[in-house]
This record gives structure tokens, C-alpha cells and sequence, in this order.
């Protein structure tokens, strides 16, 4: 290790014009600038980033009907892409076919009318459509 000392003179003058001084280096006087700055914007469409989603809030409702509000659908069962699943296109949704039904009424190939709910949080082997679960069912042909 190496260590520094410093050494003064000790002739008792005090402060004589022989003895070293040591200069340290000073920086010059700090300034600041600032500029004024705006606070930030709370309008979505200007602090949207881009290519990310814009918020919806969801105080503004939807056309989609709840989980459990009642709904008629109509149209053609066609079987799914699993075995033993039926599926329905009703107003350009595919709906998956669930619930307890009269398997005479409710069947691929069966033009039929459907009163039931949506189960959004279903989950099933079947994986094609909204969950549509039949309250009851009335063949339309």
C-alpha cells in the first residue's frame, strides 16, 4: 500500500512565501436552464403510443349481450370440428350448442329456433364458437 502524506513547514513562520500550496482545480459557475414544460395531456388520442390499443371505457356499454341475458337464435346445427359438438352461425357469430335439449329437436342438419343465455366462461372439449346454452328449442322446419 502506498501512502500519501502531506507535509508543511514547521519553522513556526506560518505562512511564509516558501512553502507549497496546493491549487485545487474549480469549476465555473453552474447555471441552469429550464425551460417551461406543459403538464401532461390526458386526452387518450394524444397519449396514445403507436400501434397500441385505445382504451374503451367500460362505462360506455357494449352491443354484445351479457352471459346471462336471455337470447333467441335461429338457424341451420351443424356438426363441429370435434365429434359429438354442434355448432350454429346466427347473425355471422358461430355459436357452439350447449345444454340440455331434446336431441330429436337438436341435431346436425335440424333447422331450429333456440332460446338460451351466452357462457362466455365456459370451457369445453368442443373450442369453436361462443357457448350458447339451450333453455329451450323448437325445430323451425
Amino acid at each position: 500500500m502506498a501512502a500519501v502524506a502531506a507535509c508543511g513547514a514547521s519553522g513556526g513562520s506560518g505562512g511564509s512565501e516558501d512553502s507549497p500550496s496546493i491549487m485545487l482545480p474549480t469549476a465555473g459557475p453552474v447555471t441552469e436552464t429550464t425551460e417551461p414544460t406543459e403538464p401532461p395531456s390526458t386526452d387518450p388520442e394524444e397519449t396514445q403510443m403507436p400501434g397500441e390499443t385505445p382504451y374503451l371505457d367500460p362505462s360506455m356499454g357494449s352491443d354484445e349481450p351479457t352471459s346471462n341475458a336471455a337470447m333467441t337464435i335461429s338457424g341451420t346445427i351443424e356438426s363441429g370440428v370435434e365429434s359429438g359438438c354442434l355448432v350454429m352461425t346466427y347473425n355471422g357469430t358461430v355459436y357452439g350448442i350447449f345444454g340440455t335439449y331434446d336431441k330429436s329437436v337438436v341435431h346436425a342438419g335440424a333447422e331450429v329456433t333456440l332460446h338460451g343465455h351466452l357462457d362466455r366462461g365456459m370451457m369445453s372439449f368442443c373450442q369453436q364458437g361462443t357457448p350458447f346454452v339451450v333453455e329451450e328449442a323448437e325445430s323451425a322446419g
